[in-house]
């Protein structure tokens, strides 16, 4: 090329500068316009998607030639709009991977191929079903060798699905797979998962997936991401190194602000306690799970009386209430009926027994009824909960929940209820027992009221489980924790702890904020706070690893264990910071006290259960642990705004003008890394979708708010670009609107929202 060439590019370079440059106010506003647009259509699609369903906001939203447009625009003129701004290799690196991601998606969406593909035993198939409804003929076949199911040890809740099949090309070579569970097979770029199967376990249906282009694309803009979030943190000229030595950082952490804490808010017949302990050693297949019957039975007081114990009787004295004095105890008020409009409708105490549902007709059906047919109003859900927990009753009169009764039979451990029929190779001895132990437990436990011989039958049956029950039977370390774990109230111990000491701790700081002086016996409180948030954070990491040993797998995979790993690394993040910054304790130990609280009082069901088959991936555990890292430090940002706004609120001198600008070093230096974290959480989530289901991206309603929170947090850090967000008061209020869609992202998504992260 001539250097008259080069003089030509190199002008016409420098006059595209200047017209961007003369543009750079337009394209900024169409930049962060245009994202604005597309957060608050995402978040709008999610609640669509509740009433409408996810084949329509599939096609009509995000499958949509203008939300593609948008996206596009946004692209653009982000493009744009970065040439006429200072630069870092950073930054270049950053945006290249989001622009590479964004290009995948496109590809992905023009040139991939994805459907179904469904196999029978004996008929070989070359048909593909496209996503769209059309069908199109393979260059190859195949056929379906075997189809099997794995199970928990002694359960019939599934822990894998496992299909094995042959592929044959017109040229006569045949290829062996194999797919399950988070199992891909890979045939020339084509990828093979598990999907369903056929009721009769004879067929089995696998997805397709093509896609030579997107896919590589898309991996290169991920792991491009991955590093450059993690050079964000660690290069030399990167914002979050030069708040780390900003001289006015201590400061921000001397601010306070008053918070409140919202407070917690004649004898039936049974069997000794001595008696129900015996029972509460026994073993239950209850939920996919082989357990103690302890733990079924303070599952069941829980979710009828909302604690472990009624009255004076433990949670196995209930059970075995219900279970052999059925007459008593449908009159005693243990049913916990929350709703004060539908107590003060059907004249239900706040504590009803039994008996009252059923005074004239079932009291519950009507709105039962309205509620399946639709109609969700506040009265209709909680007639819904309620019939659940009668429900619940009503079926111990058929021991459909007393599977303490283990057979093997065809190679595998399964346990049986007393009424269930039983394998025909099951032994006559085995089968007469297993039909009369509950007979003989009445007789001598109710008419007889013999305990010592009803302690002896009861072992018996412990035995019994014992000697049939294999290796489905925990070993004597996971029934210790369990026993443990049951009888320790962690969580509603370690919330009240956490909230007074921080509440304490915080009250003092104001105090001494006032005077304008701490007293030498008030700095001693800081070391005893330490100690206790060292010992709160020693018990929580305690019963997490008790929750771990019991079902064998990170403790992440519900609601309330991801609540749990939430307040754990507050106060990681706060033990590893407070030596540093000695008045970061009470944010620690308040922020910890409320996630744990949530987790006491919520919808969250503590009860420990197997993990679904798609859940059960090493990835899981990294993908929750990150992402709930991030929200941690998130927190953090929330609560230094909602300071910094009090303290605004209540004065405005220089003094506070200090406080709250100081504040917002401290937020911003929680918010790199959180945004960082998020970033490489969903990025985790992403590999591990597509190893599950094949796409690393499917606009689900908790990906989609999980987006939502990374463009929201991100551009609180261009505070270049965006003026308004260096004065301090608007950055604040910024983050703690910002701190809603977290909010969200794990609470709305989970129980507000359908798709496939509502299991949590």
């Amino acid at each position: 090329m001539s250097g008259w060439t080069y003089n030509l590019i190199a002008i016409w370079y420098v006059k595209l500068i200047v017209f961007l440059s003369y543009m750079k106010k337009a394209l900024k506003t169409a930049a962060f316009g245009v994202i604005v647009v597309i957060m608050a259509v995402m978040a709008v699609a999610t609640f669509v998607e509740a009433g409408q369903g996810t084949q329509f906001v599939t096609e009509k939203i995000y499958g949509s030639w203008w939300f593609a447009l948008l996206w596009g625009i946004a692209a653009i003129a982000g493009i744009c709009y970065f040439f006429t701004s200072k630069k870092t290799l950073h930054d270049i690196t950053l945006h290249c991977a989001l622009l590479l991601i964004l290009a995948g998606a496109l590809a992905t969406s023009l040139t991939s191929r994805v459907g179904t593909v469904h196999l029978r035993y004996g008929k070989p198939s070359s048909t593909l079903v496209l996503d769209s409804g059309d069908s199109i003929r393979l260059p190859f076949s195949i056929e379906l060798k075997n189809f099997t199911i794995d199970y928990h040890n002694g359960t019939s809740m599934p822990s894998d699905y496992i299909t094995e099949f042959t592929i044959s090309d017109s040229t006569g070579m045949n290829v062996g797979g194999i797919v399950s569970m988070n199992n891909v097979f890979d045939y020339h770029g084509i990828r093979f998962f598990q999907t369903s199967f056929d009721s009769d376990m004879l067929g089995s249906t696998l997805t397709y997936n093509e896609d030579r282009i997107g896919k590589p694309l898309t991996y290169i803009g991920y792991y491009l991401l991955f590093l450059s979030l993690v050079w964000m943190l660690f290069a030399p000229s990167g914002g979050f190194r030069k708040l780390l030595h900003d001289s006015r950082l201590r400061k921000g952490l001397s601010v306070v602000a008053l918070l409140a804490v919202v407070p917690d808010a004649g004898a039936a017949s049974t069997f000794s306690r001595e008696v129900a302990d015996a029972f509460g050693n026994m073993l239950i297949e209850k939920d996919g799970r082989v357990c103690p019957f302890e733990t079924v039975a303070m599952d069941f007081t829980k979710k009828l009386y909302g604690g472990t114990e009624y009255k004076d009787y433990s949670a196995e004295q209930v059970l075995v209430g219900f279970l052999f004095f059925e007459k008593e105890w449908r009159g005693e008020p243990v049913i916990k009926v929350k709703n004060r409009e539908l107590r003060n409708l059907e004249g239900l105490k706040k504590y009803s027994s039994l008996n009252d549902f059923f005074t004239d007709g079932y009291v519950l059906g009507p709105y039962v009824e309205e509620y399946y047919k639709g109609k969700r109003t506040g009265v209709n859900k909680a007639a819904a909960e309620l019939d659940d927990r009668i429900a619940m009753i009503m079926s111990l009169r058929d021991g459909g929940w007393l599977k303490m009764f283990p057979i093997e039979s065809e190679g595998r451990v399964v346990w049986y209820n007393p009424t269930d029929r039983l394998p025909s190779s099951t032994d006559s001895i085995q089968a007469l027992f297993i039909r009369h132990a509950f007979n003989m437990i009445y007789e001598t436990g109710v008419y007889c009221q013999d305990d010592k011989a009803l302690i002896g039958l009861i072992g018996q049956m412990r035995k019994y489980q014992e000697k049939y029950g294999g290796a489905s039977v925990p070993d004597g370390k996971k029934l210790k924790a369990e026993h443990i774990y049951n009888n320790v109230p962690f969580t509603g111990l370690l919330f009240k702890v956490n909230l007074t000491v921080g509440m304490v701790l915080m009250l003092l700081l104001v105090r001494s904020m006032i005077a304008g002086k701490r007293r030498s016996w008030e700095k001693m409180t800081d070391t005893a706070g330490v100690a206790v948030l060292s010992l709160s954070f020693a018990a929580l990491s305690f019963c997490i690893a008790l929750r771990w040993a019991i079902s064998g797998r990170a403790p992440l995979g519900n609601g309330y264990e991801t609540m749990l790993a939430v307040a754990w690394c507050v106060q990681l993040v706060t033990i590893t910071a407070v030596w540093r910054f000695r008045y970061l304790l009470p944010f620690g130990m308040i922020l910890s006290g409320f996630f744990l609280l949530v987790s006491s009082i919520g919808q969250m069901d503590p009860q420990i259960t197997p993990l679904m088959p798609v859940l059960n991936s090493p990835l899981l555990s990294i993908h929750v642990s990150v992402i709930m890292m991030a929200y941690a430090l998130l927190s953090f940002t929330f609560l230094c705004g909602v300071v910094a706004l009090v303290i605004i609120s209540v004065k405005r001198d220089e003094k506070a003008s200090e406080q709250i600008a100081a504040l917002k070093l401290v937020s911003r230096l929680f918010l790199y890394p959180a945004l960082a974290l998020l970033g490489i959480g969903i990025f985790v989530g992403a590999i591990w979708a597509d190893y599950s289901w094949g796409r690393y991206w499917g606009w689900d309603p908790k990906e989609v708010w999980a987006l939502i929170n990374f463009l929201l947090y991100a551009i609180a850090l261009h505070d270049r670009s965006l003026p308004w967000l260096r004065r301090p008061v608007a950055y604040h209020a910024y983050m703690c609107i910002a701190f809603l869609t977290v909010l969200m992202t794990y609470i709305g998504a989970n129980y507000f929202l359908v798709g496939m992260h509502s299991y949590a």
